[in-house]
């Protein structure tokens, strides 16, 4: 028997996507839900290894938090010029990158104008399949 479908099939493979994105089978769970930023994105501009996050606490008593080159904390100087970058300020860098590319009004029109396009689409289809079965009547 064949059933008409809840979701479209773009729907479902989006769906299945952030799914198998979030599996944690693939993607540890300390990488998703972790309160590192830019855990398993950022690599170092040197030498290309992983940003992996240093802690310490300074002569002060205070805590500091870096992305440091895992390649240089491993092997050392010898491991290449590695480098090491405050926390804070990288983060707030990359989310103000962000914002001004994400966020820019002109971009965010656009997004909006294809989001009522298909909004608009799919209250079409919803009507026409309303009136489809309005008009099917049972044997």
């Amino acid at each position: 028997m064949t059933v008409p479908a809840i979701v479209s099939r773009e729907e479902f493979q989006e769906v299945r996507a952030k799914l198998t994105a979030r599996n944690p089978n693939w993607t540890p769970a300390r990488v998703t839900s972790g309160p590192t930023l830019l855990t398993g994105i950022c690599f170092c501009g040197a030498c290309g290894g992983a940003m992996t996050l240093r802690t310490g606490r300074g002569s002060a008593g205070g805590q500091y938090r870096y992305y440091a080159c895992s390649t240089k904390a491993r092997i050392g100087e010898t491991g290449g010029k590695g480098m090491a970058v405050p926390m804070d300020k990288l983060d707030d860098a990359v989310i103000a990158h962000l914002e001004n590319r994400l966020l820019e009004p002109k971009r965010l029109e656009a997004l909006m104008e294809q989001l009522f396009d298909r909004r608009q689409e799919w209250a079409d289809q919803r009507r026409s399949h309303v009136s489809e079965l309005r008009k099917w009547k049972p044997k």
